[in-house]
């Protein structure tokens, strides 16, 4: 894999705690975009599973894992769902607002 360093130890020990998550996953830093991933060793196709959204390796990244477990997905879906639903929302009344403002 390259431009990606395995992250085999860490000051918090998250590349070890992070198997008992998931035996299968495995820490790497891209070089390429400079952020930590966890890839999984038992995917048939790619083994890359997620971007870390910050900056280290601490509590954060076991909590990022256990949410975006594949067990979870249907709640995301529906999280992402209702996200969408209220930007829609406040869109839509910005977009009314705005033709009001015009029209008066």
């Amino acid at each position: 894999m390259k431009n990606l360093i395995k992250i085999e130890g860490d000051p918090y020990f998250i590349a070890q705690r992070l198997k008992e998550i998931d035996d299968s996953y495995e820490v790497y830093f891209n070089l390429e975009v400079g952020k930590y991933e966890v890839h999984s060793n038992q995917q048939v196709k790619g083994s890359f599973c997620f971007r870390l959204p910050f900056e280290i390796l601490d509590e954060r990244t076991l909590s990022h894992a256990l949410r975006t477990r594949i067990e979870n997905r249907d709640k995301i879906i529906a999280e992402i769902e209702r996200q969408n639903l209220l930007l829609e929302k406040k869109n839509l009344k910005k977009q009314v607002d705005i033709l009001k403002e015009a029209l008066c």
